[in-house]
């Protein structure tokens, strides 16, 4: 197979997004980050199955579009047709993250209300939120692990930054590395503190929409992409 790996710096800055999101609380055991190639945009970069606390560059497998790893001797993560069909639907999309942070989980169960931007920096996951349901799909243990399913949420995901899948999780993409863990990390935290307020059992003011996508414009920019990430990284070491 010929060498299509894209350059060191971007697998290092994919593993290192592995263990900045478990540091900050936002993949646990099972979350994983998928990177589009950069010099093959049919294909994707993923860790082999592995906690993600644990990932570092040489964990780091080629993808094809049906979600296939190309090293057949690597266990892979059973959800890796899910970040295949999201960057086939989005050519905008150049990273996909799948996680379950817990602060999102209230606004995921049925009869919960929306979850809309409540501080500052929690605007930038945008003002709609999709929840998309596995239930249509049957008792499949609520893995996105087929195209079926892989498709349909990225039919609810449209156009935006991120979904909540319903009793499970979320996704979140975005055009970089940096700028998709940032999105991640203060989406969770918007959640932590519409928990705080008394979410989702008592109604929580919220930034307006114009508001919300304005704060959120002026913050995903270079400079404050890079300094997020920065600071971010360098915790990993304290």
């Amino acid at each position: 197979m010929p060498d299509t790996s894209p350059c060191d710096a971007l697998l290092q800055d994919l593993a290192l997004a592995n263990r900045v999101l478990h540091h900050e609380g936002v993949v646990d055991d099972f979350g994983h980050v998928a990177l589009r190639d950069p010099a093959d945009p049919q294909h994707f970069w993923l860790s082999r199955a592995l906690p993600p606390n644990l990932v570092t560059p040489g964990d780091l497998r080629r993808y094809g579009p049906d979600g296939r790893c190309e090293d057949g001797t690597v266990q892979s993560y059973s959800e890796a047709v899910l970040h295949a069909r999201i960057l086939a639907a989005r050519p905008d999309v150049q990273v996909c993250i799948h996680h379950h942070a817990r602060p999102l989980l209230p606004f995921t169960l049925p009869g919960a209300p929306l979850l809309r931007p409540v501080f500052h920096t929690g605007a930038i996951a945008g003002w709609e939120i999709p929840l998309w349901d596995s239930a249509p799909f049957g008792a499949g243990g609520m893995l996105v692990d087929t195209v079926a399913k892989a498709d349909s949420l990225a039919a609810a995901l449209g156009p935006h930054r991120a979904a909540l899948l319903r009793a499970h999780g979320a996704v979140v993409v975005g055009p970089g590395i940096a700028e998709a863990v940032m999105i991640a990390i203060y989406m969770a935290e918007n959640a932590g503190v519409a928990l705080a307020a008394g979410a989702p059992h008592h109604p929580v003011p919220s930034l307006g929409r114009e508001e919300a996508e304005e704060t959120a414009r002026r913050l995903l920019t270079p400079n404050t992409i890079a300094r997020v990430w920065t600071g971010r990284v360098a915790k990993l070491g304290s």
